[in-house]
């Protein structure tokens, strides 16, 4: 079934910016919801389904991008969103399964591919939806919300913004309380072309002035590409789970006491003045998968984890801008040097690289993406790890109560670490990871050290 908003919306381009359009391919969420209260009620002869399609309907008037297209455009070779209504996918299904039958929900499961719209691969671009949902109802009375959006169309906080404003509106709220979201790229595209900066160099391997960029150039090169549309086909390949690259998504659950306990060894003695639940996280995750795939001791290795600059760039973007506006901070070092030094000297590379995140820094970087060409470092050497511990889970309640869990399929690179709070365990927090199924036990053992 394919939804479309319920008022036509004005035809127009959304021209993306390089960060959008470093990838495109779709990443997949299951929020999990328990069975209503038996006193539970809803307006006469409406269920929930009808109601959340409804809700969805109303949402793709602002949103309206979601219910758009890409296109290449073909002067520029660029990715482009076509805003003309074709719009979102929506599945419902119903099972014989309960929830109890899972085990931890968070945990990734292939059953979940189930649990999200199978849509046939087309080489049209064009073709294919930008937002996918599908809603199946559990024997236990629980629903499944398999959501599914471009990372070309909406960064985490964009994509969380839109489900939270949809949540709203199926839950009843009023309307008017919405944040219009602002979904032109001008502001950063504008920065790159600006009379008073450089030309966007013809390859990206001249951006050396940028650490995220540099820093990559020490590690093999996995892929590359000179196009968008080439680029697209190339990424496609790092989000499936093959079996020889044997890698496994692991989710592990720890508890808020073990964050805390880590913290303090961080701070002990003054070694830091501050120490954020990411950055003792982060640097946790490095040095725990660094020394599972037990590189050589000289190895150059990279970690990178975004930033959102909605308020670094100057103008500010504004927390109602729905593109990609994390940039990626960077951290060098060789495998001795991680290994070598003490906890609080990982957190404190990341709270240095976190803080190069200036308005200077987001231009030049967003202007090194504009390049032609494109490259895929190996992902032994790069450790990716990205925050999602202060999305608003807890807001994304449709109408029928708090959701219960959530879990992450396999994404464009699977072996990026995603942070997340544990839904079933208040105060907990997860660690999802794609590792390969021979190093699984030693990086669960390791990370599982807080000493």
């Amino acid at each position: 079934m394919i939804l479309r908003p319920c008022q036509q919306s004005k035809k127009q381009t959304i021209q993306l910016s390089g960060l959008d359009r470093i990838s495109p391919a779709i990443l997949y969420t299951i929020f999990f919801y328990n069975a209503p209260p038996t006193d539970h009620k809803l307006l006469e002869g409406e269920d929930h389904i009808e109601r959340m399609k409804k809700a969805l309907e109303k949402l793709l008037v602002l949103w309206f991008p979601a219910a758009g297209r890409f296109r290449i455009n073909e002067g520029t070779g660029k990715l482009e969103i076509d805003c003309n209504d074709e719009g979102v996918t929506f599945f419902t299904a119903v099972t014989d399964s309960k929830f109890e039958d899972l085990g931890r929900l968070h945990e990734y499961k292939a059953c979940y591919e189930e649990l999200v719209p199978q849509l046939i691969a087309s080489a049209d671009i064009s073709e294919n939806p930008l937002v996918v949902v599908q809603i199946t109802k559990f024997a236990c009375g629980g629903l499944a919300v398999g959501f599914g959006s471009s990372h070309a169309l909406f960064d985490g906080a964009g994509s969380f913004n839109f489900l939270s404003s949809w949540a709203h509106i199926s839950s009843g709220k009023p309307e008017s309380d919405l944040v219009v979201p602002n979904h032109s790229r001008n502001s950063l595209l504008d920065a790159i072309f600006s009379p008073d900066t450089s030309s966007v160099a013809a390859s990206i391997y001249e951006q050396d002035h940028i650490a995220a960029i540099q820093d990559l150039y020490r590690i093999p090169v996995q892929a590359m590409t000179s196009d968008d549309r080439c680029w697209e086909t190339a990424l496609a390949t790092f989000g499936q789970l093959d079996p020889q690259r044997g890698l496994q998504l692991l989710t592990i659950s720890r508890k808020k006491e073990v964050v805390e306990k880590l913290k303090g060894i961080a701070i002990e003695g003054g070694k830091l003045s501050k120490c954020s639940t990411f950055d003792v996280i982060c640097a946790h995750v490095w040095r725990a998968r660094v020394r599972a795939l037990s590189l050589p001791q000289n190895t150059n290795i990279c970690l990178q984890f975004p930033v959102d600059s909605r308020n670094r760039l100057q103008p500010t973007l504004g927390q109602n801008f729905t593109g990609n506006a994390f940039v990626l901070a960077s951290v060098s070092c060789l495998v001795k040097e991680l290994q070598e030094e003490a906890l609080h000297d990982t957190i404190r590379r990341i709270q240095a690289a976190k803080d190069a995140i200036t308005d200077e820094y987001v231009k030049l970087y967003v202007k090194a993406l504009e390049s032609s060409d494109k490259f895929f470092p190996s992902m032994r050497e790069l450790t990716i790890v990205t925050d999602w511990m202060k999305f608003p889970f807890q807001a994304l309640d449709f109408g029928w109560g708090k959701i219960s869990s959530a879990a992450i399929l396999a994404t464009p690179v699977p072996e990026t670490a995603y942070l997340m709070p544990n839904l079933e365990e208040p105060g907990a927090f997860l660690v999802r990871i794609g590792i390969g199924v021979h190093e699984v036990q030693n990086f669960i053992d390791i990370f599982s050290d807080s000493s």
